[in-house]
């Protein structure tokens, strides 16, 4: 990911100009699941213009993804319905179904 448009959506602006290069690093610590993480929030939430670019990269937390295979979703809840926020899908690749809740 380009961090020319991670500073572009988060508003970095001239209060925090002096970080853009420690800001800049950072990003390029990150994974690449992170950076898009970080640009798909960004583009969902708008520019966060009085927060630290820095410390955003930082402090960003991933929402970790929790699955259940169909077998252990059928022992928890006896159905197949979807419930308590888990979603169905399909593997194709796999040819298995499992039960995913962020």
């Amino acid at each position: 990911m380009d961090f020319e448009q991670y500073w572009q959506l988060i508003g970095g602006n001239v209060n925090f100009s002096d970080r853009k290069t420690a800001a800049q690093k950072a990003w390029s610590l990150c994974t690449p699941e992170k950076q898009q993480a970080i640009i798909e929030w960004l583009q969902i939430h708008g520019r966060y213009p009085g927060r630290n670019p820095y410390f955003f990269i930082l402090d960003f937390q991933i929402k970790r993804r929790q699955t259940l295979s169909f077998k252990d979703y059928y022992a928890r809840y006896g159905t197949t319905e979807e419930r308590d926020g888990w979603k169905r899908q399909f593997l194709p690749n796999e040819q298995r179904t499992i039960y995913v809740k962020n």
